[in-house]
């Protein structure tokens, strides 16, 4: 079999890497592509690369109906850079019949040499590259030359639509609310607009770096304990919790990590939630439907070493909200409920409110939950009882405490 590996970070996957990949299918030089999206691409420590759920799932929803195209999660799941060699080499021994090469634009050649370890890259491994034909296409085939001529490296072009696109451009687009359909495929259109990939873009690259290595540390081990339909949930209010965290002045580690491991007990079995929700003193939480809070906390604790009373206390009461919520909670309540792939009713007053007032927006999101409750024929739990009281009293005291602007200043 003969197999060419198309790595990128895809942040968005474009038409242009559409074409490439489908290109060389049809060049015959190759039987079948895997693409691989980057776990932590070296060459853009200083640029915010989308958290890889969402990347994966643009590669796979795009080349879903296509047989010889495979996508691999080899890179997600390795820690540390991400770097061509030590794939190509990971994925030889886990297929050792197959003849293996690269597949990248010819573009690629004149930065190649800086490359990790680019001697051992260019000498064992072949590259199948884009020619865009013209002087560029010429100025490739001299570079080819050369690097055969001092490594030994095996150059073979192959012919592709020139489709130049920008993925930081598509994602100010994006952004923007501007359009995006005629850049991407369509699975990647739809996905982008769904979940509001890249609307916080600009706010989110402020964060230090060091806090997104923590992140996609923790979404590495979430990779198989989350179904990706959930990993896309907690991303969706990783996301959306930061952008209200900044709004209102919460620390933005605190909100990550609560953020990003709310459900993080929710896939487990029912018994295991069961288990470990018993392990805190938790007895009114242990129904199946928000068992998973409590049992989150124990699970944060245990398996990601996270001791922060706040954080755990978030996750714990995230599903119910509870009495004393704390602008931390309510964040992760708030968001657990409207982030942006949830479709239900009543949706954009919340979002609306939680702009700019957190009590305001948390009793409507209670209030909502408990007229759902009541149509269909179920209670609510005390503890949602507890924190609406608590809701309701805060607002009654804060428009009791602000100024009468109605009344005629005393003479």
């Amino acid at each position: 079999m003969k197999t060419g590996i198309c790595g990128g970070t895809f942040d968005p996957l474009h038409k242009g890497h559409e074409a490439l990949v489908r290109a060389a299918l049809d060049s015959k030089l190759v039987d079948q592509v895997i693409v691989i999206p980057s776990g932590t691409p070296p060459h853009k420590r200083q640029e915010l690369i989308s958290m890889a759920r969402y990347r994966y799932e643009m590669v796979s929803r795009t080349f879903a109906d296509e047989p010889r195209i495979k996508v691999s999660d080899v890179e997600i799941l390795r820690s540390g850079p991400s770097y061509t060699l030590d794939t190509a080499r990971q994925l030889k021994e886990q297929n050792p019949g197959d003849d293996f090469c690269l597949i990248y634009g010819s573009d690629v050649l004149k930065d190649i040499e800086r490359w990790h370890q680019p001697v051992a890259l260019l000498a064992t491994w072949p590259l199948i590259l884009a020619d865009r034909g013209g002087i560029a296409g010429d100025l490739s085939r001299q570079y080819a030359a050369d690097l055969h001529r001092r490594f030994g490296a095996s150059i073979r072009f192959f012919d592709a639509p020139s489709i130049e696109l920008s993925g930081t451009m598509i994602r100010k687009l994006a952004a923007n609310g501007e359009p995006i359909g005629h850049l991407v495929p369509a699975a990647v259109d739809r996905l982008v607009q769904k979940h509001g990939l890249y609307r916080w873009q600009d706010e989110l690259l402020v964060l230090d770096y060091a806090l997104w290595d923590e992140l996609r540390e923790i979404e590495r081990s979430l990779w198989t304990m989350l179904t990706p339909k959930r990993q896309i949930h907690s991303l969706n209010v990783l996301n959306y919790a930061l952008h209200l965290a900044i709004r209102h002045g919460i620390s933005s580690r605190q909100t990550a990590l609560a953020a990003i491991l709310h459900d993080c007990a929710k896939c487990l079995p029912a018994d295991r939630q069961l288990a470990l929700a018993l392990e805190s003193d938790e007895r009114a939480l242990l129904d199946e439907p928000l068992v998973h809070g409590p049992a989150g906390a124990v699970l944060a604790r245990q398996r990601f070493g996270i001791l922060d009373e706040a954080v755990l206390h978030a996750i714990h009461c995230h599903t119910t909200g509870c009495a004393d919520m704390t602008p931390l909670d309510q964040i992760i309540f708030v968001a657990d409920k409207v982030e942006p792939g949830r479709n239900y009713a009543n949706l954009d007053e919340i979002r609306s409110l939680a702009e700019t007032n957190l009590n305001q927006a948390t009793r409507l999101c209670l209030q909502e939950i408990e007229l759902y409750l009541r149509r269909e024929q179920l209670s609510s739990h005390p503890y949602a009882g507890q924190a609406l009281a608590d809701m309701h009293n805060r607002i009654k005291l804060a428009q009791n405490e602000a100024p009468d602007n109605n009344k005629e200043p005393k003479s």
